[in-house]
């Protein structure tokens, strides 16, 4: 990008920053908490220091559960509060893509069409918002990228280590971060390995400090999210990515435009990206943090039996196969080739448009009415002795209440416990789930229970016995 026109446009980039900063601090402030965050919260979050570090679980994204202990410690506890360091992180995340583009595509068109559609794909506006390590790992790992580029070995692995403390699957892109400094320059091997040395270490030992007492912990057994193909994983990666609003598909949110994508698309354009790539030195990082993210996820899967990754565990692939792909455009001479890419590109930013929303979570949407059921909960209690009233909820429900019960100091209730099966007597009131709970799908609501609140779209039920 030109110094001549390097101020405006990046005075329009950290506008446009600041505009999706403002719409996700809306959704941190206004959606209700979910399972994963309330989880987090109640485990890792509140109380001592010594929680975020007390036991490994994959809910608990360590550099995420350290910043939400600051945030909420300062401004007191709440949805916000606890997304905050996600939603801060979706600024810099912005700032740290454009810096990227900028670095490597001269055709400002390009640079703007992958910043856009990068930046408001359905999830990855969702984790911007959602109190999780996987939007602060990503504007790390960008801003690793960045400083790769700009041989800044030591700020590159600082980045790497603390992305991978933000959220551990992103641990296989610092393969190529590594291997980076050894294959791009022409420099001597002592030098190239040196640099190379600078990457591992700072990234291992920034790493290693935040995450080193739960590491012992570890068992790959836990790392149960994903699917068991690559099939599968692809397709649900399609899927995620063009919808997020049940019923509406938009422009090709079907199941025929997933599968089109999973074997057809993304063949296509690997193989472009590819071809491309093999002939740039400079712009070539994100292919390649890409390819041998893909080779160690593949490795582990036949080494560890580790899942194919799905839905927000594949949020840096998304991000990388759009860089590589916007990247390997801008380097191709020929007009129709970048014609034909570029209205692919719009078309799917088009569909991105189409499933733009803030009121729930696209993966928590049995959550987005829970607030209300809490405030419901706190409405009816009013008055009632300390510990009086009790609560039997659906088990993906109980975090959440919880939240609510202990944030909102509704003292009359007692502590909402988690319970396998969902207990359907012996309570004040239950919150159900007619959508995702088993036990209910079927049989329904007993008839013993009488519902004063029900959400369709969630399927949550708040009943009271009669």
């Amino acid at each position: 990008m030109k110094n001549a026109a390097a101020r405006p446009e990046r005075i329009a980039v950290y506008v446009f920053a600041l505009a999706r900063t403002i719409l996700c601090g809306y959704c941190a402030f206004t959606q209700s908490i979910t399972v994963d965050e309330a989880t987090t919260y109640l485990n890792y979050v509140r109380e001592h220091w010594s929680n975020v570090w007390s036991n490994y679980d994959p809910n608990n994204h360590v550099l995420y559960s350290i910043l939400a202990q600051l945030s909420v410690r300062a401004f007191h506890a709440s949805e916000f509060t606890l997304r905050l360091p996600s939603v801060l992180a979706g600024f810099f995340f912005v700032i740290g893509l454009h810096r990227v583009l900028a670095a490597t595509i001269e055709s400002g068109v390009i640079r703007w069409i992958a910043l856009v559609g990068i930046s408001l794909a359905p999830l990855m506006l969702d984790f911007a918002v959602a109190a999780r390590g996987y939007g602060l790992g990503l504007a790390l790992l960008i801003w690793a990228i960045y400083f790769s580029m700009e041989q800044r070995d030591l700020a590159a692995g600082i980045c790497a280590g603390l992305s991978i403390a933000a959220t551990f699957n992103l641990a296989f892109c610092a393969i190529g971060l590594i291997v980076f400094p050894l294959i791009r320059d022409k420099d001597n091997l002592s030098v190239r390995v040196a640099r190379s040395l600078a990457v591992l270490i700072s990234a291992g030992a920034i790493f290693l400090a935040l995450c080193f007492p739960i590491l012992r912990q570890v068992r790959t057994a836990q790392l149960y999210v994903g699917e068991p193909t690559i099939r599968a994983a692809l397709y649900n990666l399609a899927f995620l990515t063009i919808r997020a609003v049940p019923g509406h598909p938009g422009l090709f949110g079907t199941g025929t435009g997933a599968r089109t994508i999973q074997y057809i698309f993304l063949p296509v354009l690997t193989i472009f990206i590819a071809v491309v790539a093999i002939r740039s030195r400079r712009s070539f990082l994100p292919a390649l943090v890409l390819l041998l993210a893909l080779v160690a996820i593949v490795a582990s899967h036949f080494m560890a039996g580790l899942n194919y990754p799905v839905d927000r565990l594949g949020l840096h692939l998304f991000m990388l196969l759009g860089l590589a792909w916007a990247i390997a455009v801008a380097n191709v001479s020929k007009r129709w080739i970048r014609a034909v890419n570029g209205l692919l590109a719009v078309v799917l930013i088009a569909q991105f448009m189409t499933q733009f929303h803030t009121r729930y979570f696209a993966l928590w949407e049995f959550d987005s009415a829970t607030k209300q059921v809490a405030l419901r909960l706190r409405d009816g209690t009013r008055g009632a002795p300390p510990d009086s009233v009790s609560v039997s909820a659906s088990w993906f429900h109980t975090p959440a209440l919880e939240f609510y019960r202990r944030v909102w100091k509704i003292a009359p209730l007692k502590p909402i416990e988690r319970h396998e099966r969902t207990i359907l007597n012996g309570f004040d009131y239950y919150v159900l789930n007619l959508k995702e709970d088993d036990d209910l799908k079927a049989a329904g609501i007993p008839a013993a229970l009488t519902p004063i609140f029900s959400d369709e779209f969630s399927g949550i039920v708040l009943a009271k016995g009669r």
